[in-house]
C-alpha cells in the first residue's frame, strides 16, 4: 500500500504542462511524501488537500477549453468558475462550468454538468417526452440525433440536451432576436471531444 501511494505521488508531476503549477504542485507532493515517510499523516494529509485543490484549478482550467468561442459580433461575458469543482464535490461528484456571451442586450449562456448524481432527475424527463411536455412551455426536442428538451418562457428560451447518459448540456437564451443562435452556439461545439475529454 505504501509503494503503491508513493509511486502515484512520484509519477503525478510529469501530467502537468503548466510550469508555475507544476513547481507549486511538485512542492506539496513532496511536502505530503515527505511527512508521509515520517509517519506525519495528518500533515500528509492537509498537503494533498491542497494538491487536490491545485488540480481541480487545473483541471477547470482544461474543461473550459471545451466551451465554444463567442459567434461573430458577439462578446465573452466572464464567469468565475472556480469554485465549480468544490460545490459539486459537495453535491456528490462531478464536472460543472459555465460560459456566457453577449450581443446588445441579447445574452447566450452555455452550462456543462456530467457524471453528476443531480443528472437522473434530467434523463428521466428527457427519455419520458411525455413527462417533458406535460410541464407549461416544454416540449421534446433533438439536436441531430442527441435527445434533449427545450423550453420557452416570455423572452427565455432553453434548451437542454444528454449526451451519453452522463453529460448535460443546457444553453440559455435571453432577448434572443433571432433564437436559431442557440443551435449555432451548439453547432460551434465540438461534442465527440466533449464526450472523449468528460467521460
Amino acid at each position: 500500500m505504501k509503494k503503491t501511494l508513493i509511486a502515484g505521488l512520484l509519477t503525478l508531476p510529469i501530467l502537468f504542462s503548466s510550469p508555475v503549477w507544476a513547481d507549486k504542485i511538485t512542492d506539496q507532493i513532496n511536502e505530503a511524501l515527505k511527512a508521509y515517510e515520517e509517519k506525519d499523516y495528518k500533515a500528509a494529509l492537509d498537503e494533498l488537500k491542497y494538491v487536490t485543490v491545485s488540480l481541480g484549478k487545473l483541471a477547470q482550467a482544461e474543461n473550459e477549453k471545451l466551451l465554444p468561442k463567442p459567434l461573430e459580433g458577439w462578446t465573452t461575458v466572464k464567469v468565475d468558475n472556480s469554485g465549480n469543482q468544490m460545490a459539486m464535490s459537495m453535491l456528490g461528484g462531478g464536472t460543472s462550468m459555465k460560459s456566457s456571451y453577449k450581443r446588445g442586450k441579447e445574452r447566450v449562456e452555455i452550462e456543462i454538468m456530467a457524471n453528476s448524481p443531480m443528472l437522473a432527475m434530467m434523463s428521466m424527463m428527457i427519455n419520458n417526452p411525455a413527462l417533458a411536455a406535460s410541464e407549461k412551455g416544454t416540449e421534446p426536442f433533438r439536436y441531430k440525433r442527441i435527445k434533449g428538451i427545450k423550453k420557452i418562457k416570455n423572452k427565455r428560451t432553453e434548451i437542454t440536451l444528454l449526451l451519453a447518459g452522463q453529460i448535460m448540456l443546457k444553453i440559455t437564451g435571453n432577448k434572443l432576436k433571432d433564437p436559431a443562435v442557440l443551435e449555432q452556439y451548439l453547432d460551434a461545439m465540438d461534442m465527440k471531444r466533449l464526450k472523449a475529454e468528460l467521460l
